[in-house]
């Protein structure tokens, strides 16, 4: 679950939904630098379907005691969150491996360096699985490990654009961002002379991107609830959050 707060709810969307603007995201990506083109629909469903093992643990969120707040997906406890991860990634490699291959690599980066028993066992596994995955799909040119870079970039830039628009206040001030992304995006793209991309609110629904990769005119949306923290103090979270009303965040990119 992705948790904002504000000063009389909580902002509340689910990891899935988030992802699915991500693969909207990734959709109108500008066709002419989509690289390894034969594998696009693989890559639009690894993007589209990253977050799949969040589905059953959103369903209804967890309360945090420690935070006073909704379990966010950054503090959720590491162990079930590992094990909903490789359910994530087994149903979408029985769709696509090379999807699979995408999502074990973008959860692999995120205990990059780890010294936690369970991640690490974690990460051991998925590099077996990556293992194979490439072994079974032949992949083994150097066209194809460019391609595959390429195809995790994008993924990997997509959810972070995605989690922008769904972690910050729409219309927010540069100065009052999530630290994440102040300084742009970590992805860097050959076609964009490997410059980054910067985002900034112009208004609660716009969002400029300097330099812009993506096709222009697209609006997007992402689901979220509003729950009330006096509903949550009176009737509890779970109760709460089933009563709020889902709300659709439409936002536009644009140059």
């Amino acid at each position: 679950m992705i948790v904002v707060d504000f000063q009389d709810h909580f902002v509340l969307i689910q990891q899935h939904d988030h992802a699915q603007l991500s693969g909207d995201i990734a959709t109108n990506w500008n066709p002419r630098h989509f690289y390894g083109s034969p594998k696009r629909q693989d890559v639009l469903y690894a993007i589209y379907e990253h977050d799949r093992g969040w589905i059953d643990l959103d369903h209804t969120p967890f309360w945090n005691d420690a935070e006073n707040a909704p379990y966010s997906f950054m503090e959720f406890p590491l162990r079930p969150k590992l094990t909903f991860y490789r359910k994530g990634v087994d149903e979408v490699q029985r769709y696509s491996p090379y999807a699979a291959l995408l999502c074990s690599m973008h959860y692999c980066s995120f205990f990059a360096s780890t010294s936690e028993p369970a991640a690490e066992q974690y990460m051991q596994e998925e590099k077996e699985r990556q293992r194979l995955i490439r072994e079974d799909l032949h992949l083994s040119t150097p066209q194809e490990d460019a391609d595959l870079k390429f195809h995790f970039d994008l993924l990997q830039f997509c959810d972070n654009l995605s989690l922008y628009v769904c972690l910050n206040r729409p219309g927010v001030s540069k100065e009052e961002e999530i630290s994440w992304y102040r300084q742009g995006f970590p992805q860097r793209f050959s076609h964009l002379d490997h410059q980054t991309i910067m985002a900034r609110w112009l208004d609660t629904e716009t969002i400029q991107l300097n330099p812009f990769p993506l096709q222009e005119g697209c609006t997007y949306g992402v689901k979220l609830k509003k729950v009330p923290k006096q509903a949550i103090k009176e009737k509890g979270l779970a109760e709460a959050y089933r009563q709020a009303g889902w709300e659709l965040r439409h936002v536009r990119f644009t140059l």
